[in-house]
């Protein structure tokens, strides 16, 4: 324990002494982070160079406790091959470095950022990061590989998601990294310990200079650096617990920027938005709606934080009985939580869900399919508007009738006892109309409107097509033959045009 204490002191002391020195230097060259009066909530400019001082810190104390090894490996009772595992893992860690410093100063397409994030992420693999193979399978084969790739970029993206409230993502990765520790130190495994405790004190020192109100930001290095090591940190627990629940630490150690990056992935496919689009209702932007200060909404979220963190030190210790039950009622309160944060998305999918608004559009869909195919089946225009017919009185319409070149089909309620209610008038090819009433208490009946007109319009227009392609052919079935009909004259108070489709469906 005096170990892991002297070197995380030393990586305290070093991000502490070169946080504001790297701040100022980049202040002065004006390499800054300036605020949009949009998402990004500082109100003056901010270097983005403190994953800098973190990466230097943790590197450099780390590649003094290697190159003191044979010290560290009496004093831990750790193996040479253990520590050789950390040597080759500096590279990868210096390739997801990088990748973050290149985007903060020149700008990396999303896909150029997910490269770099993959080859650290099969370096790491190939050094030996990987978790506990599972029976019949061999210790890492492609399956396994591709997997653990996608965790180790998730985790850097997850913390790069969770970089917008200052000290968020810096806070969040010391109480993860700390709760790995301490499995680290219950379940004895040297190396994990040995591994964490640097980054342990580089982020205690950052986080003086980066909670609210922050002098200086992670930026992309950071924020990649710090999730990419947990993740990393996490396999290895992986591959050493014997636990039943124990191969869940690593999830719940990152708890926060995995349930921000599922809410996003689920907002953007509802709203059908690029997952890469950037916005503002993130979780701490919507603590920050409810009326919480940035400080608030931090403090907030490092409770959720603690409380996982927590759950995966228990999870290690505890009966796995009593782990199943934890569980269940985290995923309780994690649910209840995210109801807290009233997103529109998924209000509205619920209720789509839940109050039978499913039911209706399939029964529609159904229903307008049945409908296409009885026009195209149609062969004259008695045969047409039976199918219109059949679809209005499924879709719940009171009255519809249809015009063109002076004739009428109506459908519904006699003229009297429609005469005076709201209807809406709809042009169909160039010179025709249709007329809808719709119930009094139903909305629902409206959606139906476009597709039956849209449907019957394309009809009308290959058969006008047709008719043109043969001008000197008489067609006694075609259905711009129109039979008698009475003919009445309607009022129209509602117009609603829409655009002639041009396509026959």
């Amino acid at each position: 324990m005096l170990v892991l204490l002297i070197i995380g002191m030393c990586s305290l002391g070093a991000s502490l002494v070169l946080t504001p020195y790297l701040r100022d230097f980049f202040a002065f060259l004006e390499m800054v982070d300036q605020p949009d009066a949009g998402r990004k909530l500082h109100p003056r400019p901010i270097p983005r160079v403190g994953g800098i001082s973190i990466a230097i810190s943790y590197i450099c104390v780390l590649c003094a406790v290697l190159i003191l090894g044979s010290f560290w490996k009496e004093m831990l009772s750790e193996s040479e091959s253990s520590l050789h595992l950390l040597e080759r893992l500096l590279p990868a860690v210096a390739i997801i470095f990088l990748t973050g410093l290149w985007d903060d100063f020149r700008g990396l397409t999303p896909w150029q950022k997910l490269a770099g994030q993959f080859v650290a992420a099969c370096w790491a693999l190939w050094a030996g990061i990987r978790p506990a193979p599972i029976a019949g399978h061999p210790e890492l084969d492609p399956w396994m590989f591709a997997v653990s790739a996608f965790w180790l970029v998730f985790c850097a993206n997850a913390f790069n998601l969770i970089d917008g409230l200052d000290g968020l993502a810096s806070g969040v990765g010391l109480l993860g990294a700390l709760g790995l520790l301490l499995v680290g130190v219950i379940h004895p495994y040297p190396v994990l310990a040995l591994a964490i405790v640097p980054l342990l004190g580089a982020l205690l020192g950052f986080l003086y200079y980066n909670f609210n109100p922050a002098t200086v930001f992670l930026g992309d290095c950071g924020s990649l650096l710090i999730g990419f090591l947990l993740g990393c940190f996490g396999l290895m627990w992986h591959s050493h617990s014997a636990t039943p629940l124990g191969p869940l630490v690593p999830l719940l150690i990152v708890a926060v920027p995995t349930a921000e990056v599922a809410i996003s992935i689920a907002r953007r496919f509802l709203r059908r938005q690029p997952i890469f689009d950037a916005d503002r209702n993130h979780i701490h932007h919507r603590l920050l709606s409810l009326g919480m200060t940035q400080r608030k909404a931090a403090l907030v979220l490092y409770g959720v934080s603690a409380l996982a963190v927590s759950l995966a030190v228990l999870q290690t210790i505890v009966h796995p009985h009593i782990g199943t039950i934890l569980m269940v009622l985290s995923a309780l309160g994690a649910y209840l939580g995210i109801r807290e944060l009233r997103y529109v998305e998924f209000s509205s999918a619920t209720a789509f869900l839940f109050s039978g608004e499913l039911l209706r559009v399939l029964r529609m869909q159904i229903c307008l399919k049945e409908y296409k195919a009885a026009l195209a089946r149609a062969r004259n225009l008695t045969e047409a508007w039976a199918a219109v017919s059949d679809a209005c009185a499924v879709a719940g319409f009171r009255y519809v009738a249809l015009e063109l070149d002076g004739e009428r089909f109506e459908w519904g309620g006699d003229s009297k006892a429609v005469g005076q209610s709201p209807r809406m008038l709809i042009p169909v090819a160039d010179d025709g109309k249709m007329t809808f009433i719709t119930p009094t208490r139903a909305s629902s009946a409206s959606m139906w409107i476009v597709p039956l007109v849209e449907a019957l319009e394309g009809k009308l227009r290959m058969e006008i097509a047709l008719k043109q392609l043969r001008p000197k052919t008489h067609l006694p079935n075609s259905l711009t033959q129109w039979p008698d009909s009475p003919i009445s004259a309607n009022t129209c108070p509602v117009t609603l045009p829409i655009a002639n489709s041009t396509t026959p469906s």
